[in-house]
């Protein structure tokens, strides 16, 4: 496989997991985005009170909501997810995750 085909298979790989991870959200939500029932699932999810989410609470957050990620599409999910590259997601960037789909 060239090395384009692989980028292309892996970005089609983090777009699905992201895909199903913003689904799962949205069904914790209820598909409400009022930033209270947001915040109080974001809390969920930062296991060490941080107000941000990590990359092994991101991996603990898809474990919960039973979806298998090998760790090269947990670090793409990061990425893609931490919009402004502090390495961690925080509220705003989660809660987007939610309200805006990523790939439209």
């Amino acid at each position: 496989m060239a090395e384009d085909e692989q980028s292309s298979v892996f970005k089609d790989e983090v777009r699905r997991l992201i895909g199903m991870l913003r689904q799962r959200l949205l069904t914790l939500t209820a598909k409400s985005y009022e930033e209270f029932t947001l915040r109080k699932i974001f809390k969920q999810f930062d296991l060490n009170n941080s107000n941000t989410i990590t990359l092994d609470e991101l991996a603990a957050m898809l474990a919960k909501l039973g979806i298998s990620v090998d760790r090269k599409f947990l670090v793409g999910m990061m990425k893609k997810l931490d919009s402004n590259g502090t390495g961690v997601i925080e509220f705003e960037e989660f809660a987007s995750l939610i309200v805006n789909d990523p790939y439209k």
